[in-house]
């Protein structure tokens, strides 16, 4: 496969948060799931909220895919607007593997096996990369064509890089070194469950790391 050719297709959710629980507003932000293709088909990249399933088949139908064309589901941590559509897309892709970071899977509501991920594993094209501290088995996923996939270790609004709310990571330090790992990588793109991506995210996400240093 030509790596150079490969197309992502993102899959753009909405998530209303209550006032209080992520600040003293409602917040609206987008979820983003992501359809990485390979050789034998493609790689669901979570599943997003509950009960929005219709928005994964539409990207599929835009790419020229079906359900079944869906062989690996990899999931980058528990939280629900992550792995709330799991059973969803478990009943119409019924011979998908699912796949999460191995401290994860036990948070995980799941109608068939979860398989575990670990430091050094893969799947497909996408070597997994642990980056715990949002939750203790939050992964990053690393295409050998160079995209970070980075989950919720950092988002982007506005243009603007930055951490998830506190209230919602379980481990401030552990996932500050998380974030210093993912820069080491030096991707050539990043992509965000939360947001767009943005100009050289490597030297943002430095500056951001620098800015807490200082």
């Amino acid at each position: 496969m030509d790596h150079s050719q490969i197309r992502v297709e993102p899959v753009i959710q909405e998530l209303h948060i209550p006032a209080g629980l992520a600040g003293p507003v409602e917040l609206t932000m987008d979820v983003r799931c992501f359809l990485v293709p390979h050789t034998e088909g493609l790689l669901l990249i979570d599943t997003g909220l509950n009960g929005k399933a219709d928005a994964i088949g539409a990207a599929l139908d835009r790419v020229g895919a079906a359900w079944s064309d869906i062989t690996d589901v990899v999931l980058t941590h528990w939280h629900p607007d992550h792995v709330g559509g799991l059973g969803e897309v478990v009943e119409r892709s019924p011979s998908a593997a699912v796949w999460a970071g191995e401290a994860d899977v036990s948070q995980i509501p799941s109608a068939v096996p979860l398989r575990p991920l670990v430091e050094g594993g893969r799947v497909r094209d996408i070597q997994i990369v642990p980056t715990p501290g949002h939750t203790a088995g939050h992964i990053g996923l690393l295409h050998d064509d160079g995209m970070l996939f980075v989950g919720d270790a950092v988002g982007t609004a506005g243009g603007v890089m930055s951490r998830p709310p506190e209230q919602f990571t379980a481990d401030a330090a552990r996932a500050e070194e998380s974030l210093l790992r993912l820069s080491l990588l030096e991707p050539d793109r990043m992509l965000f469950s939360h947001g767009p991506e943005i100009p050289d995210p490597v030297g943002e996400l430095r500056r951001l790391l620098a800015v807490n240093e200082g």
